[in-house]
């Protein structure tokens, strides 16, 4: 049973929507004085900033977020998304050992729930586990209402606490979408959102040579790189884009966070 979300989130949200009804209401207000310039100009103006800020991964509009390492120094971090899975996480573990890198698994909480002890194998050698969301609504992430926003954080908080005995301080939407509700839940979870600037769509592309070029053009100091579990090529993949970082000279890191807590 998830927790209700505390008091001083659901005030949050309810700000958020009063203020997310302003520029609608100002636009209405334009129309009925007969100033349909203004009011078309402020709707496109609202559209395209709200447009970006949920659909652009690394806009901060809705809130604070992470999207490169800090500092000028020669590390980047590698982060995995969406899984667990019996079949293609373990191959990617092996690979990490090989290679002595330390990754950031963000973990879907419905897929830990059917795989526990993958977790705690993930979390035993060594890596990092965050929060990616309990069901993965990659469709609706965008539109979701404050209180699946907290169903679907909260949720996988309390799954990954369950199994690890400690929750995740990092937190990655799915598809990196967020929204007007995003922030409040991540506040009072002690959760950081953490994006990133460098990816070859490898959930979607399948050619694993375009997808390391793609990774190799934006591979540099800093880089918070996207990798995703599940995929058929995954291992490939990230054997390959090890190699790429071991061609550069950088070494891997694991960020600390700027824990965001609700003192409300």
């Amino acid at each position: 049973m998830i927790p209700p979300p505390p008091e001083s989130c659901r005030r949050q949200n309810q700000w958020r929507f009063i203020l997310g009804l302003l520029p609608g209401a100002a636009c209405v207000l334009l129309l009925v004085s007969g100033h349909w310039q203004a009011a078309a100009a402020l709707f496109g103006l609202v559209f395209v900033l709200i447009t970006a800020g949920t659909i652009a991964p690394r806009c901060a509009l809705f809130g604070p977020l992470l999207s490169s390492m800090p500092g000028d120094n020669q590390n980047v971090c590698l982060t995995i998304d969406d899984g667990p899975d019996p079949e293609t996480t373990p191959p990617l573990l092996d690979l990490l050992d090989r290679h002595q890198v330390k990754a950031l698994f963000f973990l879907v909480g419905k897929r830990a729930q059917r795989h526990p002890d993958l977790v705690r194998e993930i979390a035993r050698r060594g890596h990092t586990i965050g929060n990616h969301s309990q069901t993965h609504p990659a469709a609706i992430f965008w539109a979701l209402h404050p209180q699946r926003m907290w169903q679907e954080i909260a949720g996988c908080q309390q799954t990954l606490a369950t199994i690890l005995g400690s929750a995740p301080v990092w937190f990655r939407p799915p598809v990196g979408h967020h929204n007007l509700f995003i922030t409040p839940p991540l506040r009072a979870l002690g959760l950081t959102m953490l994006i990133w600037n460098c990816r070859g769509f490898d959930a979607v592309e399948r050619d694993v040579s375009l997808i390391l070029r793609r990774i190799e053009k934006t591979l540099r100091p800093g880089a918070v790189i996207l990798l995703h579990d599940l995929t058929p090529a995954c291992a490939e993949v990230l054997s390959g884009t090890l190699d790429l970082i071991r061609q550069r000279g950088y070494t891997t890191g694991l960020l600390m966070p700027p824990v965001i807590r609700d003192q409300a």
